[in-house]
């Protein structure tokens, strides 16, 4: 059953919420665009269940059956949310799964929150993908129409209709950037998985965030001829398996 609760905003966001009494718990973060009834979303709160650990998966605001309008929102607010379903209802160590921009919210919440974060596992994680749209891969007249009009649409082959990319979420991305540091000050294990084939987020993030971990129980998956989305039945199944890994590491 879908539950909601109120940001500090006054918006409602959705989420799906097992409880158990289970030792740690699980936030799955979605990515950009996506939502908690994503193909990833779905396997991992199954998983949780057949094993008796508490999970919780959420819509950012904007997004799937919560409040909000897209173009008003931003990584700040959806940092925010999660942070607020980390520590307001999962009373418990956590580990945080991200996928896509949710991995980059990952590190972010364990940077904040390192008693409460247990270990993170990045699903094809996006770190910095604002800063990163906007220096390397938005042409001169996309960013002219972005200043000028406030958003723009983008095309993806994984959304017919496009992407919305604001003025709001470029700027909100700023205070969050993690790949402009020397170390990620992370010293719970972290695990990262990404394909290799991956045309929306190149592996080579992951690399990076791999070598600039702090911690020294990290490892990086990665998945031959894998795409950005993960959601093939084997690509499931070594999410899940790599998820079970981790919860026994967590367990001993």
């Amino acid at each position: 059953m879908i539950k909601k609760v109120k940001t500090i905003n006054k918006r409602k966001i959705s989420y799906y919420h097992y409880k158990s009494n289970s030792k740690i718990s699980i936030l799955f973060c979605p990515g950009f665009n996506s939502d908690m009834n994503g193909n990833k979303a779905k396997n991992i709160y199954k998983w949780c269940t057949i094993n008796n650990i508490e999970c919780l998966l959420f819509d950012y605001s904007g997004h799937g059956t919560s409040e909000g309008r897209l173009l008003d929102l931003g990584i700040e607010e959806w940092t925010e949310e999660a942070n607020l379903l980390l520590n307001s209802i999962l009373k418990k160590p956590s580990i945080v799964i991200g996928s896509s921009m949710g991995g980059w919210i990952a590190i972010n919440l364990a940077l904040k929150n390192p008693s409460k974060v247990c270990a993170v596992l990045g699903i094809a994680p996006a770190p910095d993908f604002t800063e990163k749209l906007w220096k390397k891969i938005l042409s001169k007249k996309q960013k002219a129409n972005i200043t000028k009009y406030g958003h723009i649409n983008i095309q993806s082959d994984y959304n017919p209709d496009g992407y919305i990319i604001s003025k709001k979420l470029i700027n909100s991305g700023k205070k969050f950037l993690i790949t402009n540091r020397k170390k990620i000050e992370l010293h719970c294990p972290v695990r990262l998985i990404h394909g290799s084939d991956d045309k929306e987020v190149n592996l080579n993030n992951s690399i990076e965030i791999f070598n600039k971990i702090y911690a020294k129980d990290v490892e990086l998956i990665i998945i031959k001829n894998g795409d950005h989305r993960l959601s093939s039945p084997n690509n499931l199944k070594t999410i899940v398996s790599t998820l079970q890994s981790l919860v026994e590491r967590i367990l001993v």
